[in-house]
């Protein structure tokens, strides 16, 4: 224990010098991000009892602490999280409204100039030029719709890219984090009191802000100072030393997507797609949950329903030549049923659009599984909102083997869904009415005198109609009613005609892409106030720390002068001796 006035200075110098030297750091790291100033806690020594009172003997230091609030730290995670699910929504969001919205990849457009080339034709049966006009915007639209579906692929593409990115991320961070909570915990245990790691506290904070713009995270202290983290509706992703990865793997039943898969340090992965929140990689699922599945579908379904009303009434009339009409547009036989890779049945299932309930073709995809609830029971999920209901076996005199609603009040999306061989309780099925649609619509009919813009109908002398075998060029009946589809309610139930599902289509993803950006607006402001409500408690100040190195300047300097007093008195006093 110092004592007397030698020692009392150089308790105050030692002070002092640690004062000025953590005041340096500071100063060093004020733009080092994740960085909370510290501070060195002085405190005096026990005093020492002399006979006349109790005389002091000098500063000594209890601690380097770093200024820190918990909860302004959770907030600042919790706005980080919030705001990078809304940004990253809202920037797919943009991509996909721009393509809608582009009139030179738009299919507005290109459905008007299909339709009044039709009228065109209709207005002048005979006229070869005429028809050749509309078989070049039939082609222009196929193409318009291939290419739109082109685009929203590319976007799906660049998720999966960014999933598989942002999964490998986070695992990265979570390993960093166990890593930082082993050295945390030895450092912990060299100390003899409350001290702690300043530095390597603050890198761990720094790592978990760096995952919550990932993904949505919970953050637990656990013993010697390690935290355990948690992410989205409570996975579990870092428990002291062990860190869990998260990885992505292609769905089980639709290979164009990426499930989220936790993996333990056992090797057993479990999904956990439905569970995440929060964060860039949440706002990427919602953004493919909410926009671009829907709008891709929507798509298909414009296409499926112009291919399926034109080509019905194409293939009731006839051609220039007096031949029964074929189909126009094809590509739309068969609609995409994939198996799960779990099925241990021999079933297998195919689905066909129904040409007699065209207007109910719906624009979601469907999972169908037997579910054993019944002797051959099947539920059908509608997987954009999980409705379902239940299907049964056609029975006999039915020649034909068809899954049909077993509730009378039920009906099926517009499609048919037939299948041969047995399933077994537990497999699974996906149905993809108009996902693929769009792109696989294509013009059959190449040759112009092959439109069916008559119908060949001729009436009696009894009023009763027949069929005129031979060419009529100036019947133009069956171009009429090919014309009238433009205004024709045959989607959404019969409410709505092509434009305007389309336009559906459109307002639909503005809307939420509007919202989108307002949202982030909004959740920027509240980041930026949790950035400076933690600025003002842990940021450095270079004023204050200037002040600082002022003060602890001037009180070192005053400790030395002390020693030089001390000195002085001694040799006065060998003086005095001698």
């Amino acid at each position: 224990m110092a004592s007397g006035l030698l020692g009392t200075a150089i308790t105050g110098l030692a002070a002092f010098q640690r004062s000025l030297e953590t005041t340096s750091h500071n100063i060093s790291n004020v733009n080092t991000e994740g960085y909370s100033r510290q501070r060195v806690q002085l405190a005096a020594q026990p005093e020492q009892l002399i006979g006349v009172g109790f005389l002091g003997n000098g500063v000594s230091i209890t601690n380097i602490t770093r200024s820190y609030d918990q909860f302004i730290t959770g907030q600042l995670r919790s706005s980080t999280a919030a705001f990078g699910d809304v940004d990253k929504y809202s920037q797919f969001a943009t991509q996909v409204d721009d393509i809608l919205a582009d009139p030179s990849v738009g299919m507005e457009p290109a459905i008007k100039n299909f339709f009044n080339a039709v009228n065109e034709a209709a207005n002048d049966p005979s006229s070869i030029p005429a028809r050749q006009v509309l078989l070049s915007e039939s082609d222009i639209l196929t193409s318009r719709f291939e290419t739109m579906n082109g685009r929203f692929e590319q976007i799906r593409d660049q998720v999966n890219e960014d999933m598989g990115v942002m999964t490998d991320q986070i695992s990265a961070f979570a390993t960093a984090i166990a890593d930082l909570n082993v050295r945390i915990a030895s450092e912990q245990g060299r100390a003899n009191g409350d001290q702690q790691p300043n530095d390597l506290l603050d890198k761990r904070d720094t790592v978990l802000n760096q995952l919550a713009e990932l993904v949505d995270i919970s953050v637990v202290p656990s013993n010697s100072n390690m935290v355990n983290v948690f992410m989205g509706k409570g996975q579990v992703l870092v428990v002291d030393t062990i860190a869990n990865a998260v990885v992505t793997q292609r769905s089980e039943l639709d290979p164009t997507k990426f499930d989220i898969g936790l993996k333990s340090s056992n090797g057993n992965t479990i999904i956990v797609t439905n569970e995440m929140t929060g964060g860039a990689l949440a706002g990427t699922l919602r953004f493919r949950d909410e926009i671009l599945d829907p709008a891709q579908q929507r798509l298909g379904s414009v296409a499926a329903s112009i291919a399926m009303e034109f080509n019905a009434i194409h293939e009731s009339g006839y051609d220039l030549d007096g031949n029964a009409g074929t189909k126009f547009f094809s590509g739309i036989d068969s609609i995409p049923v994939i198996d799960s890779s779990k099925n241990t049945g021999a079933m297998v299932l195919t689905a066909t659009f129904d040409k007699n309930n065209i207007p109910n073709i719906d624009f979601s995809d469907y999972q169908l599984e037997l579910t054993g609830t019944g002797p051959n029971t099947y539920r059908l999920t509608r997987l954009s909102d999980n409705t379902f209901f239940d299907l049964s076996e056609s029975t006999a005199p039915d020649p034909l083997n068809f899954l049909v609603p077993s509730n009378t009040g039920d009906e099926l999306p517009g499609i048919n869904i037939g299948f041969s061989g047995l399933a077994n309780v537990g497999d699974t099925f996906l149905i993809r009415p108009t996902y693929s649609a769009a792109s696989s619509m294509a013009l059959n009919v190449t040759d112009p005198r092959e439109l069916a813009l008559a119908t060949n109908e001729g009436i009696d002398s009894a009023g009763n109609s027949y069929v005129i075998n031979g060419p009529m060029p100036g019947d133009n009946r069956n171009g009429l009613a090919l014309a009238a589809l433009e205004n024709n309610l045959g989607m959404l139930g019969g409410t709505a005609s092509y434009q305007d599902a389309y336009g559906l289509v459109v307002s639909e993803v503005g809307v939420l892409t509007s919202a989108a950006k307002v949202a982030t607006a909004a959740q920027e402001t509240l980041l930026n106030n949790a950035k400076e409500s933690w600025g003002n408690v842990s940021g450095v100040n270079l004023d204050e720390e200037a002040a600082n190195l002022i003060k602890f300047q001037q009180s070192y300097q005053a400790a030395a002068q002390m020693i030089t007093v001390s000195s002085t008195l001694f040799d006065s006093l060998l003086g005095a001796i001698n």
